[in-house]
């Protein structure tokens, strides 16, 4: 029987995909994983960066790490999109956030004679290909506080969901799943999907102790674990993490790739006309996010120097 959560699995878009181009099911080259790979390119080279320009925040979240004492530089975080950061803060024990300079190595570079560094710079973070420098020494002994990392979570890889396990019974840590990929091992680590909008991931990362048959023991339940709910190795997921309103873009975009593989130009053409229409009503969906948010009401009737100007 269908469902909505079904027709949110990438299995349901890949077929509405094959459907569309007419993909014969005994064509090899385009098999459902061959889709879903396509598919993948299609989220992380288009509608990714469409949903960034957006500027709504739908994939900023933060990543705190520990400071080491004496530590200087720290990784940033695997899932960051783009391997970039909106902005690295400190973070006290009360969650307050504390600002550090965006230092330029230019300007953190010691003036001969070596007796002075203006102390705008004497506090702060740069960036080394893809880690965040902290400086100078004092700052590298903070270890009360945590270095935040402001930034944009990739949403996970695309795969089929019979790469994957829905969970059906919850015991204790004890999970049990529709399926277990005879490749899982207690070293793979898991993302936990939720199957309805927004389709987050309730707990990344996630580590086991064992498996027995479709029987599954994680190391700690995640919070808000449930039945219905996805288990797919970490940094895939069987649903695509993006508003479930941009799905026929998604499926519209892999078509278009299809097409031009196939060499059906008559689909092509129709495809980027769809992909085109799709975009524009996609951002008038999502932009503003908030649609109630109070708006600044400018008085056009008074001058710069605050004189009234009067009717116009």
């Amino acid at each position: 029987m269908a469902s909505f959560a079904g027709n949110c699995l990438v299995d349901y878009l890949a077929s509405q995909v094959s459907l569309k181009c007419l993909n014969p099911s005994s064509q090899n080259t385009y098999a459902p994983a061959d889709v879903v790979t396509l598919m993948d390119g299609e989220l992380s080279a288009g509608v990714i960066p469409l949903l960034k320009r957006c500027q709504q925040e739908y994939f900023v979240y933060n990543v705190d790490v520990t400071i080491v004492q004496g530590q200087s530089s720290y990784t940033m975080p695997t899932r960051a999109i783009g391997n970039a950061v909106r902005d690295v803060v400190l973070v006290d024990s009360n969650g307050n956030e504390v600002a550090l300079n965006n230092l330029m190595r230019e300007y953190i570079k010691v003036q001969f004679p070596f007796t002075y560094v203006p102390a705008i710079w004497a506090f702060g973070m740069y960036t080394t290909a893809n880690e965040i420098n902290l400086y100078n020494t004092m700052i590298q002994s903070y270890t009360a506080y945590k270095l935040r990392f402001i930034t944009e979570r990739r949403p996970g890889g695309l795969t089929l969901s019979t790469n994957c396990g829905q969970v059906t019974a919850i015991t204790g840590n004890v999970v049990t799943l529709s399926y277990v990929d005879p490749a899982w091992t207690t070293a793979t680590t898991f993302d936990v999907i939720n199957p309805l909008p927004p389709f987050q991931s309730i707990a990344d990362d996630v580590s086991i102790t064992l498996i027995s048959g479709f029987n599954v023991t994680f190391t700690t339940i995640p919070m808000g674990l449930a039945k219905g709910q996805w288990v797919c190795p970490a940094m895939l997921s069987c649903i695509p993490q993006i508003p479930y309103e941009w799905f026929p873009l998604l499926t519209e975009m892999t078509v278009a790739t299809l097409a031009e593989g196939l060499d059906q130009s008559q689909l092509l053409a129709s495809a980027k006309a769809k992909i085109e229409k799709f975009e524009a009503n996609a951002l008038a969906l999502v932009r503003p996010r908030v649609t109630g948010s109070p708006r600044v009401i400018k008085n056009r009737d008074w001058g710069g120097e605050g004189r009234w100007l009067g009717s116009r």
